[in-house]
């Protein structure tokens, strides 16, 4: 290699070592937590002045680094375990402003997970889809690590029920994997409860057999119902409060 080529390569080194310099400067005046901080938070949603604050100061207190740094999906998912705030999403306003755009929850659900021995060692607070129609606190029961299945066999069944005029009070899933609901046909009256033993196997499809079945014949008796077993292949049994005896229902 010439003289003059080797010149020219110490310059090109020489530039990607000025450049490579200059992007570190650049990137720890960008990344150092004392520069670019975040100063404002505009919260923006149908909630009240007062769960606007609660929103904020949730946002503060998870505010780790700065404007680039800041983890924004972490904000998001501490939003979503609030009480209330159904979705929620966190954009950057240039230079110093977070923009928080939240989705409240209609309603709640109580939540407790189970250990095998079917005692409630885990309890929390589940935030309702807003298209959710309730006038009660449901329960929904299960084991530990499965909330999000027995959430959606519970948005599932409501939409069904609701159909009919009826709501779910509670639901579980046991160890063995049975479902079971208690069904509140009368929002004025929390004793007024009807059982629905669901089995393991398709209870969705069980709760439709039911709705349908309701609706027939049973929805003029709905306050003589006890318990309703789906667990047959065709067809439920139901025990009356004023029998002693199950009657077979066919569908």
């Amino acid at each position: 290699m010439g003289v003059a080529g080797r010149g020219v390569m110490f310059v090109y080194f020489g530039t990607l070592l000025t450049l490579g310099v200059v992007m570190m400067l650049i990137a720890d005046l960008l990344l150092r937590p004392g520069n670019f901080t975040i100063e404002r938070i505009t919260v923006v949603s149908g909630m009240s002045s007062k769960d606007h604050k609660r929103v904020q100061r949730t946002v503060w207190k998870n505010i780790n680094g700065n404007y680039f740094t800041v983890d924004l999906g972490g904000i998001a998912r501490a939003l979503e375990q609030m009480p209330g705030v159904y979705q929620a999403t966190v954009r950057r306003i240039w230079p110093d402003r977070l923009r928080v755009t939240v989705l409240p929850a209609t309603a709640l659900a109580k939540w407790q997970g189970l250990n095998q021995h079917g005692e409630a060692v885990e309890h929390a607070l589940i935030n309702l889809p807003p298209d959710v129609l309730v006038t009660v606190v449901p329960r929904l029961a299960g084991s530990t690590g499965r909330q999000r299945q027995v959430l959606k066999m519970y948005l599932d069944t409501a939409k069904l029920l609701h159909s009919a005029g009826l709501q779910v009070a509670s639901l579980r899933q046991g160890e063995n994997g049975e479902w079971r609901a208690e069904v509140q046909f009368d929002s004025q009256r929390p004793e007024a409860l009807i059982m629905l033993l669901l089995g393991r196997h398709h209870p969705v499809s069980r709760v439709k057999r039911f709705t349908r079945v309701f609706n027939l014949v049973l929805s003029e008796r709905v306050s003589e119902l006890a318990r309703v077993d789906l667990r047959y292949e065709r067809g439920l049994a139901v025990s009356w409060r004023l029998r002693a005896s199950a009657a077979q229902v066919k569908s």
